[in-house]
Parts: C-alpha cells; sequence; structure tokens
C-alpha cells in the first residue's frame, strides 16, 4: 500500500521516477464499469465517458508531471466545458505526485490550490477519490488528513470518497455501510456523493436513481438527493432546458435538498469558469437564469454569513443546511 503521508525531500528519486507509468490510468479501463450503468440515452452514455476521459487526463498528467503546472497544457487539450473535471482529476492525481515526490499528502493545498485556485471544491473531491484508494480502510489516518484542510473545505473529500464508491460499483446500495466508519459528518457527505454518482450511473434515468436513494437508510434521503442536484447543475449546465423537467420528479420533501445540491453546483461551475458560465446561462430562458442566480446568491449569502460568525466546526455540513433552508422559495 501507497503511504498516506510520505518523507519530504527536494526532488523525486530516479527511482520513484521510474515508477510513475504505474500510477497512470488508461481511460479504456472504465468502459467495463460505464456498460453497466442504466443510462437514459446514447447522449447521456457518452457525456459521462467525455467526463471520465477529461477526469483521467487530469489525474494522469498530474501523477506524472514532474512539476504540477504541466496539467494546464493537458487540460488545455480538452473542450472547455470539461476541463473543470479534469481538474478534479488532477486532486486525484496530488496523491501518487505527492508519494513520487516525497511530499506530505497534507500539503495538498499548498500546492493543488496554487495551482487551481477556481476549482477548490473539485480539488478536494479529488483527494477523496484517492484516499478512497489508498486508505479506504484507515478512517483515523484520513481524519488526520482531512483535519490539516482549510475548515471550509475539509469534509469535502468524503464526498469524492462516496462519489468513488458509487460509481465504481454502480450504485450498489450495500458498499454505503461502510460510511459509518468516518462518523456522523463524513458519513453524511460520503451520502452526498454517492448520490451524486447515482447521476451519472443513471443520468436522465431519474426516477432509477431516486429508487436507488429510497433504499437508503431515511436519515441520508436528504443527503444522496443533494448530490443528485449536485451533479445534474454541474454536468448539465449547458442543457437548462431540461432542468425543469428533472425536479418535478423529485419527490416534493426532497426538492429543497435537490436544489441545494444544484445551487452548490452551479455556484462550482461560476467559480471554476465565469465567462464559459455566463456565456450558458445566457442560453436559458428567463426563469431559469433567475432561478441559478438566486441559488448562487444564497450560497454566498450562506457562506459570508457563517464566515462573518467565525463559524469553523462542519462549516460545510453548516453551509449545506444553511442554503438548504433558504432555497425553498427559488422551486416553484
Amino acid at each position: 500500500m501507497v503511504p498516506l503521508v510520505s518523507a519530504p525531500v527536494r526532488k523525486p528519486s530516479p527511482l520513484r521516477r521510474a515508477l510513475r507509468p504505474l500510477f497512470t490510468r488508461d481511460p479504456a479501463f472504465l468502459e467495463p464499469v460505464i456498460a453497466r450503468f442504466t443510462l437514459d440515452g446514447e447522449w447521456q452514455r457518452e457525456r459521462v465517458r467525455m467526463i471520465c476521459r477529461s477526469f483521467l487526463t487530469g489525474y494522469n498528467a498530474a501523477a506524472t508531471a514532474e512539476d504540477l503546472s504541466e496539467v494546464h497544457a493537458a487540460v488545455r487539450e480538452l473542450p472547455r466545458y470539461y476541463r473543470p473535471f479534469a481538474y478534479e482529476g488532477a486532486g486525484m492525481g496530488y496523491g501518487p505526485w505527492s508519494y513520487l515526490h516525497g511530499r506530505p499528502l497534507p500539503e495538498f493545498e499548498r500546492h493543488i490550490g496554487s495551482l487551481t485556485p477556481d476549482t477548490v471544491y473539485q480539488n478536494h473531491v479529488g483527494l477523496g477519490w484517492w484516499l478512497g484508494m489508498v486508505a479506504p480502510r484507515r478512517p483515523r489516518a484520513i481524519a488526520a488528513c482531512t483535519e490539516l484542510l482549510d475548515h471550509r473545505y475539509r469534509l469535502l473529500p468524503f464526498e469524492g470518497l462516496g462519489f468513488r464508491t458509487g460509481f465504481l460499483n454502480s450504485g450498489a446500495v450495500a458498499r454505503t455501510a461502510a460510511f459509518a466508519r468516518y462518523g456522523e459528518h463524513g458519513g453524511h457527505v460520503c451520502h452526498q456523493g454517492f448520490g451524486r454518482s447515482l447521476w451519472f450511473v443513471h443520468m436522465g434515468d431519474v426516477r432509477q436513481a431516486l429508487a436507488t436513494v429510497e433504499s437508503l437508510d431515511p436519515g441520508f434521503h436528504g443527503d444522496a438527493v443533494s448530490g443528485l442536484g449536485l451533479g445534474c447543475a454541474y454536468s448539465w449546465l449547458d442543457a437548462p432546458e431540461r432542468f425543469a423537467g428533472v425536479l418535478d420528479q423529485v419527490p416534493a420533501p426532497l426538492r429543497a435538498d435537490f436544489l441545494q445540491g444544484a445551487a452548490f453546483g452551479w455556484e462550482a461551475r461560476q467559480l471554476a469558469d465565469r465567462p464559459l458560465f455566463d456565456e450558458l446561462l445566457g442560453g436559458a430562458d428567463i426563469g431559469h437564469r433567475r432561478r441559478v442566480l438566486e441559488a448562487v446568491r444564497v450560497v454566498h449569502e450562506v457562506r459570508d454569513d457563517l464566515v462573518h460568525r467565525h463559524v469553523r466546526h462542519v462549516f460545510y455540513q453548516r453551509w449545506r443546511h444553511g442554503t438548504r433552508d433558504r432555497v425553498g422559495q427559488l422551486i416553484s
């Protein structure tokens, strides 16, 4: 097993350089995984494939980089719409990069944060993928790593860990039992990530995704539906005409959770590439534009209020809950 934390050295050794190819992943290895997904149509399947290719482009670029700045050149080869997915992959790629370069894993924010600050959420989610690979049964080691992260984002790796679990196992609910090992708050955020994975496992087939959510412990239904909303808003930013139809299929008691997740997805997209966000939103009808911009405003206001009150404990959960409490008015 790769050590969770490596002893720091100034330069990668020749031996560690030689190990780089062992950490790369051919995008084709996910094809059997995607083949098991029950997607609504072929264009959804192709979109999931493109997202996976983009994610692994960023991962491979970071894992094999001499200097992390090399990641930018690889990401620029992708269509602009998919580049944030690649930077999420780079967050995962920091794991092998830190090992090969002898850098402590908790230096993550120092290196990845300076590389791509506009995808801060995606970066931390990508780190969760790596932690799910190297330490899934070491909750104390994961907690020790995440506790050193910025308090606003230290729960986000659990979202990535939960997403990885659901995505690689085609949304198998039995796998979620392991989330309990990450504590109360980690467990809830893992379920949000699992719910987001269901969006990709069943993209467009909302009823099937919701049926899977229904089989979870009821205490996690809201988390999982939040993840569905996040995945929908983030991956279908360029399909605004489809959003209302998806929202209409969500049971009324869970629509605020769905919209909270969507609000976080839209805000992440806006931060990652504001010009592209404005361009794509400009093509939407006025009602959807108003809803999106109001949702993003709520995300910012809740965050700023927490910062103003110097809230540090489980910041991300309080951010989610505060946003959910205020987005209900945007559903109609």
